[in-house]
Formats: C-alpha cells, sequence, structure tokens
C-alpha cells in the first residue's frame, strides 16, 4: 500500500475543511448547508488524528474515515432540512432531531379487553438501551434481554399486522434467502396502496439516457406513458433476475465462464503436477494417467454454441420478416411502391421516412448473413475436428472462447439497468451466475434499495418518523426515507491513466434532477423501520414529537432463539419481543370518535379497515350532491383540520392527505402569501361549488398578475357565478330588490345542475334539469299556491 506523506494528507485535511466550511448547495426544495461551527470541530479532531497518523500506513483509513465523518454531517443536515424545515445552529442546546433504533414488537393496552389492545413497534434512543445476555441453555438457545427506559410506540393498522411483522423479520434477520422466497415475500412490499413502492418518484428519477421517455421532437411525454415503475414491478416479479435469464447473450456467456473455470482448474493441476514431479518415480510415469472425472466435454460445449446459433438466426429472421412488413406498410401508406411514378417534391417530403426503413431492413439481413455465415463455420470446424476416441479433447479451444465472446459482445445490451422494457436482458458476470443467483437477498427491502440505486440512480440517506395527523390533539405516525441523487460515473483518460469521476452537471435523461437533490419519500412506518434496519440506518425524528409522544415506562424486551439452535430459530420468532406490561396506556383507532388515553398516539387505518367519519359507500347517487362550501368567505374562515376533516367526509374524495411538513414547507415556499394556495387547498377546491373555486382562483392569479388565467377564468364563467356576482354587487349598492332577484336567480340555476362542484360541460348536460320546463313548472307552482293558498304547501 503506497503511504501517504504528511504534506499530501494535511492538504486533504484543509481541502476538507474548506468543504465544510462553504456552503454546500443541493438542488432541492431547501438548500441544506451544514453549520460552520460542528464541522470546523469535527475537522479539528480528524485534523490532530490525521497528524498522528500521517507518516504511517493508516493514513488512508483516516481519509476514509474523514469521507464518512463528512457524508454523515452532510446526510444530518439534510434530514434536518427536510423533516424541520430548518438546520440546528450554535443556539440549539441539542439536535433538532432524535436519532432512534429499533428496540421490538408488542402489545400496549388491556389485553383482555377486545379493542384495548395495540399491536405496536418499539423505537429507542441507544443512550436509553441495555443489552443484558442471560443464557438458559449453553446447548440450545440463548435470551437475550434488553431494558430501555424510553421508547416510543409505533402502533400498526389491524389490517396490515401480519404481514408488515414478516417482512421486519426478514429485515431484523439480515440472512440471505433463496430466490423463490423472496419472491413470495416481494407482494407484501409492494402490493400496498400509498406506500413506500407507491411513492418512489418512477417517473421523475429513473435514469433514461437514451431518451426513451421523449418523443421525437425532444418533447418529454406523459407521466402516464413512463414505464419505470413497471420496469421495478417486473424486477419485484422475478423478471432479468441474476444468472437466472435464458437469453441468447447469457446462455453463451455462462458456457463462456464454464470453459473459463475449467482453463484454470488445468492450470492449477498443471502447477501441482510441477511441484510435484520429482517425487513421481520411472513405473508411476510409464503408466498412462488417467483423466480428470470432470474434463471439459468440447462436444458439449460446441452443441450448445450451434444451438444458441441456431436460435439467433430464428431471431433474426424474424426480425426481417417484421422490418419487410414495416417497410410494406410505409409504402402502402405514402403511395411509394412505384418510385418512378413519384415527383422530386414527393421524393423529398418521404426521403427520410422511406430511408429509415429500408436501413433497417438491410441491417436485419445483415445479421442475419453474419449469423449464418457463424453458423456454417461452427459446422465446418467441428467436421475438421472431430472427438477423439474417449470423446472428449483438451480444453481451452480458441475458437470457442472467441466464438462465445462474439455472441456476448453481439447481445450486450443497452439497458440502463435491469429489467428495463424494450432492451436486452443485461449479460450476467461471474458474479452474478455463481453468487447473486442462489441467495441474493436477505429481504424485499434489499432488492428494494438495489432497485432504487440503480434505476433511480440514487441513496437512501436517512429514514424519518413523523406526525401525518391535521387534528390538533391527536398524534397519527408516518414514515419516510429520505433519497438524495448520486451523480452520474464516467470515465476519462489522462496521460494514459483512466479516471473515474461523477459529472454533476449530466441528469441521466431526467429533466431538472441533477447531483444532490435529496427528497423525501413518504411510506408507512413499517416500511421506513424496515429499510432502516437492512441499511443500518438510524430512524430520525423531530425532537419537538419525541418530548411529546415518547413513553417513560420501562420497556423489557426479550429475543429467544439466538444462538445454537437453528432449528427454532425461525423467522417469524426473531423479533425482540415486550414482555412486560403496559396496561395504562390505550390507543384509539384513526376516524373512530374515541380518544387514546394517556397519550396522544391514535392508531391509523389500513387499506382494508372500515371508512370512517362517516362516509359510506353504499346507495351513493351518481354525483356527490353535498355542496359544504358556499362562498369564498366561508372557505376562508376553515382551518387545516377543517378542510382535512371536510375532505374525509366526502364520497368524492380519494386521495391521502398531505402532512403537516408539507404544508409548512408549502406556506414558507409562498413567504407569507396568504392568497397562495397550499397542497390541502389543491386537494379541496375541484370538490367545493364550481362559482366559489372560481372566485379562489381569480384571488390567486391577481396576487402572481397572471393575467391569461385571469382572462380564461372570466372567459368561461358560467351563468350561476355571473348571478352570484351580481347579487354581491347590487347588495353593496344598497339595491335590496335587485339583490333578492340575482340571489333567487342564482339559487334556480344552481336547482338545474346535477352537480354544482363541476364546472359547465365537464360532462353531459343531458344529466341537469331542462331550463325551460323547470322555469314553466315553477311559474304554475306559484300560480297553484296563490289559488289554493296553504293547501299547496310543501308541493312542487
Amino acid at each position: 500500500m503506497k503511504i501517504m506523506s504528511r504534506s499530501s494528507f494535511f492538504g486533504i485535511l484543509i481541502a476538507l475543511a474548506s468543504l465544510h466550511l462553504r456552503c454546500y448547495s443541493f438542488i432541492m426544495p431547501y438548500h441544506v448547508q451544514p453549520r460552520a461551527s460542528s464541522s470546523f470541530s469535527s475537522i479539528q479532531r480528524l485534523y490532530s488524528y490525521g497528524e498522528r497518523y500521517s507518516d504511517s500506513s493508516e493514513g488512508a483509513e483516516a481519509g476514509t474515515r474523514l469521507d464518512t465523518l463528512r457524508d454523515k454531517i452532510t446526510n444530518i443536515a439534510i434530514i434536518e432540512q427536510l423533516l424541520c424545515g430548518r438546520r440546528s445552529s450554535d443556539d440549539d442546546n441539542a439536535s433538532i432531531i432524535v436519532q432512534l433504533s429499533f428496540a421490538g414488537e408488542g402489545m400496549i393496552g388491556d389485553g383482555e379487553m377486545d379493542g384495548e389492545s395495540s399491536q405496536c413497534l418499539f423505537l429507542t434512543p441507544e443512550s436509553s438501551l441495555i443489552e443484558e445476555k442471560t443464557s438458559t441453555n449453553t446447548n440450545t438457545n440463548i435470551e437475550m434481554n434488553m431494558k430501555c427506559s424510553q421508547s416510543l410506540p409505533i402502533p400498526l393498522a389491524d389490517s396490515r399486522t401480519n404481514r408488515a411483522l414478516k417482512l421486519l423479520s426478514f429485515a431484523y434477520k439480515r440472512k440471505p434467502i433463496s430466490k423463490s422466497l423472496c419472491l413470495t415475500l416481494n407482494p407484501l412490499l409492494i402490493n400496498r396502496d400509498g406506500g413506500l413502492f407507491d411513492n418512489l418518484p418512477w417517473d421523475k428519477w429513473s435514469i433514461d439516457p437514451l431518451k426513451r421517455n421523449f418523443d421525437a421532437a425532444n418533447n418529454p411525454i406523459e407521466k402516464k406513458f413512463h414505464l419505470g415503475k413497471r420496469d421495478a414491478y417486473n424486477r419485484f416479479m422475478g423478471k432479468d433476475w441474476e444468472g437466472r435469464s435464458l437469453s441468447v447473450g447469457n446462455l453463451a456467456a455462462r458456457a463462456l465462464y464454464l470453459l473459463e473455470n475449467d482453463d484454470d482448474q488445468d492450470s492449477d493441476m498443471d502447477v501441482d503436477k510441477d511441484a510435484s514431479k520429482t517425487e513421481i518415480n520411472e513405473s508411476s510415469m510409464s503408466a498412462p494417467a488417467p483423466a480428470p472425472a470432470d474434463s471439459f466435454d468440447q462436444a458439449a460445449t460446441m452443441s450448445l454454441a450451434q444451438r444458441v446459433l441456431e436460435i439467433e438466426i430464428k431471431e433474426c429472421r424474424m426480425a426481417v420478416a417484421e422490418v419487410e412488413e414495416q417497410l410494406a406498410i410505409t409504402q402502402a401508406k405514402q403511395g411509394m411502391y412505384d418510385l418512378d411514378s413519384l415527383t422530386d417534391g414527393e421524393l423529398i417530403l418521404n426521403f427520410d421516412i422511406l430511408k429509415s426503413k429500408m436501413q433497417d431492413v438491410e441491417n436485419a439481413r445483415e445479421s442475419l448473413n453474419e449469423r449464418e455465415e457463424a453458423l456454417e463455420n461452427l459446422l465446418n470446424r467441428k467436421d475438421e475436428n472431430p472427438e477423439d476416441s474417449n470423446g472428449t479433447s483438451k480444453p481451452g479451444s480458441n475458437f470457442l472462447t472467441d466464438f462465445l465472446s462474439a455472441i456476448v459482445d453481439a447481445q450486450k445490451s443497452e439497458a440502463p439497468y435491469r429489467g428495463a422494457i424494450g432492451y436486452k436482458p443485461v449479460i450476467d458476470s461471474k458474479e452474478d451466475v455463481y453468487k447473486k443467483s442462489i441467495l441474493p437477498y436477505s429481504s424485499p427491502f434489499e432488492l428494494m434499495n438495489e432497485i432504487i440505486e440503480e434505476q433511480l440512480n440514487a441513496e437512501v440517506v436517512g429514514v424519518i418518523i413523523e406526525d401525518t395527523s391535521l387534528f390538533t390533539g391527536s398524534t397519527i405516525f408516518g414514515g419516510g426515507i429520505v433519497l438524495r441523487r448520486k451523480g452520474r460515473k464516467k470515465k476519462i483518460s489522462l496521460d494514459g491513466e483512466e479516471l473515474e469521476f461523477d459529472d454533476s452537471d449530466d441528469n441521466f435523461g431526467n429533466l431538472g434532477i441533477k447531483k444532490g437533490e435529496a427528497i423525501i419519500v413518504e411510506c408507512d412506518c413499517d416500511e421506513a423501520i424496515g429499510m432502516a434496519l437492512c441499511l443500518d440506518l438510524r430512524i430520525s425524528l423531530d425532537e419537538a414529537e419525541w418530548q411529546k409522544s415518547q413513553l417513560n415506562h420501562v420497556a423489557i424486551f426479550q429475543q429467544k432463539n439466538v444462538g445454537t439452535d437453528k432449528r427454532s430459530e425461525t423467522s417469524m420468532n426473531i423479533l425482540p419481543k415486550l414482555e412486560n406490561e403496559i396496561e395504562s396506556i390505550i390507543i384509539a383507532s384513526q376516524g373512530s370518535g374515541e380518544q387514546s388515553q394517556n397519550t396522544k398516539i391514535q392508531k391509523p387505518r389500513g387499506e382494508e379497515d372500515v371508512a370512517f367519519f362517516g362516509s359510506s359507500q353504499d346507495d351513493r347517487p351518481v354525483f356527490d350532491t353535498e355542496n359544504p362550501v358556499n362562498s369564498m368567505n366561508q372557505f376562508d374562515e376553515m382551518n387545516d383540520g377543517d378542510k382535512a376533516q371536510l375532505l374525509l367526509r366526502l364520497d368524492s374524495f380519494k386521495g391521502e392527505l398531505p402532512r403537516p411538513r408539507v404544508l409548512k414547507n408549502a406556506r414558507l415556499k409562498s413567504n407569507g402569501d396568504d392568497s397562495a394556495m397550499d397542497p390541502l387547498d389543491e386537494l379541496l377546491l375541484p370538490l367545493i361549488d364550481e362559482s366559489v373555486r372560481r372566485q379562489v382562483l381569480v384571488r390567486t392569479a391577481e396576487a402572481k398578475g397572471d393575467y391569461e388565467i385571469l382572462d380564461e377564468l372570466d372567459r368561461v364563467k358560467s351563468r350561476r357565478q355571473i348571478a352570484k356576482e351580481n347579487y354581491e354587487i347590487a347588495k353593496d349598492e344598497g339595491k335590496d330588490d335587485l339583490a333578492d332577484m340575482w340571489e333567487k336567480e342564482a339559487e334556480f340555476l344552481g336547482t338545474l345542475r346535477a352537480d354544482v362542484t363541476q364546472d359547465e360541460g365537464s360532462y353531459s348536460t343531458y344529466m341537469d334539469r331542462d331550463e325551460w320546463y323547470e322555469r314553466t313548472r315553477q311559474k304554475i307552482s306559484e300560480k297553484n299556491k296563490k289559488r289554493f293558498g296553504s293547501l299547496m304547501d310543501g308541493i312542487e
């Protein structure tokens, strides 16, 4: 190992210090800037450390530790900025986030009463965790007791408890599992609504170096046509699994690896023979040496190569037929069968299309000819070199090696990541064939992390838990992972030496997504904890939330079957389990109308749990007839809790409420502008009265100075909105009779609409009432009321 000099080592330290002291600019909603003071003190400590070891071989190790600490400081700064909206400063006595670890699982509440107990996951800071190992039977197993004085209970939804515990058990165990078991567990992670798999930015962050998500004019296509999420789903279902592909290129690669392995074995045998040559007597040398049992069968490999070529020829013939069909279709559409009859203008207009199709046909035919010639050469070589009497020959045939290498090179894939639709399968490496194909992952979380790194070109730098409730007096925990975009690896040659670097300006085909951008991907708490266990990360929580929600009860967790008894060490009992009872705390379910006892924490609802807030899915009308917001003043008076409760009550609302963190960050972006709409307003506006919605949109456009939107909103005003505006004008001018007339007109126009929350023309007008019929009916009703008096009350 090359020893780093003292001056070089100090130079690295000074460079790192300057890196920490300057502002880190990340392309994200809020730029993360690590603290200068804390970074400088860290560098001072590392500087003294480097001074002790700069003249030793441990200098490289010190540099690695410097990089690790730098990344840790940067990651904490990113998490603080994204989670809390600010970074801890010197004025803070402690960090604004708490780092927690998984402690175990258990029940909270009175288990003897139905509905009074809740399954929870427990998190605890490492400072309050004490491990006590007690051996119950040295021949069978060890019981590990863990005691913590402070903990945070994370209740699980009733419908998700079993699958959450199963996934967490494998993530906690961290032992490789087979492909069949992994494929069985994968649906438990990806088949949930609003979970980690659904919320990952597949359409924005899936790398696209070949621009397949852009049209011919280099304009991005609609997100619904992006294939990133489908590619990831196919990976979880087993597509392009390492070492298991039956594509032509991978078959040839495996045959080539067999050849190389056999050559290595023969080389080892030759070395052994040379070492023992002095010990071999003349009689043994005169005796024929037995052939090794696993000697290489060249005939079998040549047969495999022949089969590979035959498959390739069949594929090439199909490709030729396909491109010839496309050429014929193009000629038929453009009328180009007889090129002599076309004018020069028509030829120029259709030249690019015709040239492209004819070039495709030529390329396909050339590929077919190459495969046919290779097959003919292979058959001729087999005739020229028949097998010997034993049916075997020496390995290491240059022809076979070159031939298989040529097939592998021809089948190399341009796919940006494994499982990409529209590309050839990725050629497996030796490690993929002999190692990763057998026991590749320990849990679906590990596969998820690999897909994130390869397909999204990102790394998980943190895991968070946060309060997701918009209602005061209740706390409902949700999880999240912090993703940071990596740069694109590139290589350059300088003075004959190849160097690798990260290109931070290359967005990998993703518009606006460059190195350093960081986001929080929302998910369930058990998913966040599973990713933390898989990647050995700490779980971050806002310090204020920790002080509000922590339990000061002493919790004892017991982990059984840890030791030598492998038969009893199953995946489902590997998680540490809460042994002592905590009956004083009862956690109520979200939306049940009940309050939790001795805590504000509530249990979240799963997608299979019953609907709440009185929402009924049965016997609903075609349109939602509820119109709760009738004026802009009423809209402005609603707080976040009122808006959230209204959304949950509406049957037409099918989405998820934004988290308080999202609302807070959106309002910070607006710089205190009350007219700016936050994510909660954007969810509510499409579901309220269309006249109120337009008034809110007009106010927002006026604040932004967007006159194009103002003109468009004024042009598409509904008659009902015009009547409402005339009523307000007449009322302000003191014309009560005119105001009453316009108010009645607005109410009448509202009764004609099947759904007053939708814009006019957004649905079929046949669903509305006929205006002439309603006006005639009302006139007749008024005449009858005058004639018969109170006898017609309640009759229209």
